[in-house]
């Protein structure tokens, strides 16, 4: 048997990084802690009026978030063109690009936290960058 293809081996890694998770990130799962603390930085979010304001509060809650569950974690997300109501991949540059044409929800612990994005900045904690 010859030396597997790089190809190969590296859609293995993918797969792994994917099913096993990177090291000391965890996806917020139904079991995740929303504490208090979470709860009123989710708060400040929503209630941003500038979008430096709710980058830095998007980044707090996922500040406080990580405290209540022991590790980081990276909300599960969806986004929605206003608009249109149809759904966005997180990937699609119009998602980044224009982000106050769009609706984001996070899922966490059980819960569905929906906010409208006011910059790139607000988004970029929660894809994980």
């Amino acid at each position: 048997m010859g030396k597997p293809p790089r190809r190969l081996i590296l859609s293995l890694m993918l797969c792994a990084a994917v099913v096993g998770g990177w090291p000391g990130v965890g996806r917020a799962q139904a079991d995740a802690v929303l504490d208090p603390a979470a709860q009123a930085a989710w708060a400040r979010v929503r209630g941003a009026l500038t979008p430096q304001e709710q980058a830095n509060a998007v980044r707090a809650f996922m500040s406080a978030l990580a405290m209540a569950n022991g590790r980081r974690i990276v909300p599960v997300m969806d986004a929605r063109d206003i608009a249109s109501g149809r759904a966005v991949s997180l990937d699609d540059a119009a998602l980044t690009q224009r982000p106050q044409a769009h609706e984001a929800t996070l899922s966490v612990g059980g819960q569905f936290l929906t906010f409208r994005p006011l910059s790139r900045a607000s988004l970029e904690p929660l894809l994980g960058r």
